[in-house]
């Protein structure tokens, strides 16, 4: 994946999860930051790519419990 296109989509993610959670950039970027969202994104640009807005919210939604629950020791 060409380095413009992954960095255009890390900005529409994070645009469309702070407009559909009602957060602020510093909030979305330190919640993928904490989780390592960034990476998730990137490694599943392909699959990613080809779904709505409110999909890819819910899939990094589902990540972050996922890593909440781990770290607690769940």
């Amino acid at each position: 994946m060409k380095t413009n296109i992954a960095n255009d989509f890390l900005v529409y993610v994070i645009e469309e999860y702070k407009f559909l959670e009602q957060k602020t950039s510093k909030e979305v970027m330190e919640l993928f930051s904490k989780y390592n969202v960034f990476n998730y994104i990137l490694q599943h640009y392909e699959a990613m790519h080809t779904i709505g807005g409110r999909a890819i919210a819910d899939d990094i939604n589902l990540l972050i419990e996922k890593r909440t629950q781990s770290q607690r020791g769940m």
